[in-house]
């Protein structure tokens, strides 16, 4: 088979009963590679993006779901993807297992893709599941870590568009779901807010599209949508189960992560949201003030978390007495850190454009100092299962050194130099995207105007 061949794929009607010992994975990867790479992805990545019940997860992989149930099937094509995508340190080892593996790890997510297509009967959008939504994101994220962000934006939309028929920011309709379910939707409703605050502070050429609106989130009960603080062993279908008074969890890891991202856009404490945006819109003043309070409160947003996930938590973590080990913990504080500063950075730019460079540069450089500390203090091993997604927002911290209002021989202009010299070399060491991401350029080609 070529390298850019596409591996065979199931039919999509596929009713017939596999051939005993075979399963219908067999066309992606060996039934071996398959396990190896589930359990990295609940190891390494389900931290980050926890899209299954781990407990009801494993026992329908044991009980091989996959070879009858479609959804399942294609939910297992998508973890395959993406722990491809994030853990390109392991892939040499992936292929020692199964020989067919291309060498290309997009050649791989291209298969996977296929894999999902192939199952796709005409009334595939007739039913709709959690796990359908899950496969869509993964996929979605995997093709952007590939360097393929024009492949990810359009099965991004898809994943919005089952968001929503899902009704995952609705939590009013929650009730007659189970335990488990619940748990999932909530975490799924947050993955996607990470999409939608993204689009609000860094969206300038607005050709995304948005999960939510402004006139959509006026009504969402975020906190509401907050997981249950607990981990999926303490949750069966029927209850949820108060765990032990540890505080240190991936599920709060989670909560951290998510709450963050809604309080970049507002007060998570308040009773009453700010004033709207139409009206911030129309007054520079009032939105200088909305952006100076949320990054005053994004600064220490931080402050109360539990030691483990702060900053300068010293290294004693002992990993027997929690439900997660010292590299997830890892994982998860690169992530919360990277993303505290970036959302800082990102309202810096936003003031810049209202205000003058010269009135919050001290906040950029301390942002700066602290981003290199977190880098520099964290093995590549838990930064790797972040990836693309903490490149950039490294990248836009550094972007927005470029702007310095200080000339040489000036201190600042000095500082500001070194720093992004230091984050260029870390980021020439990150990126194991295999193209040249192009995700903040115009990269599709327009036919209708190539003759113009």
């Amino acid at each position: 088979m070529s390298e850019h061949s596409v591996a065979p794929v199931p039919s999509p009607t596929s009713s017939v009963a596999v051939q005993q010992g075979a399963f219908r994975t067999d066309t992606v990867c060996s039934r071996a590679l398959l396990r190896a790479m589930v359990d990295d992805y609940l190891l390494y990545i389900y931290p980050l993006i926890p899209v299954v019940h781990r407990p009801s997860f494993c026992f329908a992989l044991n009980e091989d779901r996959d070879n009858y149930d479609d959804d399942f099937l294609g939910l297992l094509i998508a973890i395959c993807a993406i722990v491809v995508a994030l853990l390109p340190s392991k892939y040499e080892s992936y292929r020692r297992l199964d020989l067919s593996m291309a060498l290309s790890r997009a050649v791989v997510l291209d298969r996977c893709h296929s894999f999902l297509i192939a199952l796709r009967t005409p009334d595939f959008f007739e039913k709709i599941g959690f796990s359908k939504w899950a496969a869509s994101y993964l996929m979605a994220i995997a093709f952007f870590q590939v360097g393929k962000p024009n492949h990810a934006r359009m099965i991004e939309v898809e994943s919005m568009q089952l968001g929503r028929l899902l009704e995952l920011h609705r939590v009013d309709r929650y009730e007659e779901l189970d335990c488990i379910e619940k748990q999932l939707r909530r975490k799924g409703f947050w993955l996607l807010f990470y999409g939608y605050v993204h689009s609000e502070v860094q969206n300038f050429r607005k050709e995304k599209l948005s999960f939510l609106d402004h006139a959509t989130m006026a009504t969402t009960n975020l906190k509401a949508l907050m997981p249950v603080e607990v981990e999926d062993e303490y949750i069966s279908k029927h209850e949820t189960i108060s765990s032990s008074t540890s505080d240190v969890s991936m599920t709060t890891g989670f909560i951290i992560h998510s709450r963050l991202f809604w309080q970049a856009i507002e007060n998570p404490c308040g009773n009453e949201r700010g004033e709207c945006l139409c009206c911030r819109d129309h007054s520079p003043a009032a939105q200088v003030a909305h952006l100076e309070r949320r990054l005053q409160d994004l600064k220490y947003a931080l402050d109360d978390a539990p030691r483990p996930f702060r900053q300068y938590a010293l290294s004693d973590f002992d990993s027997a007495s929690h439900s997660l080990s010292a590299s997830q913990l890892g994982t998860l504080r690169a992530n919360i850190h990277v993303t505290h500063l970036w959302l800082q950075s990102m309202l810096l730019d936003q003031l810049d454009l209202l205000t003058s460079p010269e009135q919050h540069w001290h906040e950029r450089e301390d942002i700066s100092t602290q981003l290199l500390h977190v880098l520099h203090n964290t093995p590549q091993a838990d930064i790797e299962p972040n990836g693309l997604h903490l490149v950039y927002k490294v990248r836009d911290v550094a972007v927005g050194l470029l702007a310095c209002p200080y000339e040489p021989p000036d201190p600042s202009a000095k500082r500001a130099q070194e720093y992004v010299k230091a984050f260029t070399d870390i980021m020439a060491r990150l990126d194991a995207s295999e193209t040249i991401n192009t995700a903040n350029l115009q990269s599709w080609i327009d036919t209708g105007r190539q003759s113009v």
